[in-house]
């Protein structure tokens, strides 16, 4: 059993790392192909967030969490599949996650977002994993963006359930929204 766990986590972390390379070398190809004010259907994106701490008590190597997101922007929508730890041990804390995220609103530079995730905690007597966030994100450059986000992470099993409330920063690389939420190539990262 052990070894076909392990067997999956591989080739997952594969696949992972085959939708990292793919998503940087489309990030790299759109910076030259489309003209400068191009509004667009769909756009890949990259979303990180390196730290995020738990608001619960305990020792700060189970409270803090990271994660790396890839995914596809369809307008106001983002569509991605989410590989993270909880927290900084090594045994069960691995999760991966789909998730939506909604562009709810825009005031200059700043966008308000949330999103909703379902994924699988590896190794745990947790497995299911549900995920309820907001953030609030500055596009900072043309196809970068920094935010604060907050949340909630849900795990349930059949004998045990945990919900932690966290707090953290992210990265998003991706093309910006137009005050409309529409997706926009432009070398303008204020939305004029």
């Amino acid at each position: 059993m052990v070894n076909k766990i392990k067997k999956i986590l591989s080739i997952v972390i594969i696949y992972f790392i085959i939708g990292l390379l793919i998503s940087i070398v489309m990030c790299f190809i759109s910076f030259n192909v489309f003209p400068q004010n191009t509004i667009v259907k769909s756009s890949y994106y990259i979303r990180t967030t390196p730290i995020s701490i738990y608001a619960n008590s305990g020792y700060l190597k189970d409270r803090l969490t990271n994660n790396i997101e890839i995914g596809k922007s369809f307008d106001v929508i983002d569509l991605g599949l989410c590989l993270g730890s909880y927290s900084q041990r090594r045994d069960t804390t691995t999760f991966l996650e789909g998730k939506i995220t909604m562009d709810a609103s825009q005031y200059g530079i700043y966008s308000n977002e949330f999103s909703l995730g379902c994924g699988y905690v590896f190794n745990s007597n947790t497995p299911l994993m549900l995920d309820f966030s907001y953030t609030i994100i500055a596009q900072i450059h043309n196809k970068l963006g920094v935010g604060i986000t907050t949340g909630y992470y849900d795990f349930s099993g059949i004998r045990y359930d945990i919900s932690r409330n966290y707090y953290g920063l992210f990265l998003r690389y991706g093309l910006i929204r137009d005050i409309n939420g529409k997706l926009n190539k432009t070398k303008n990262h204020h939305r004029k």
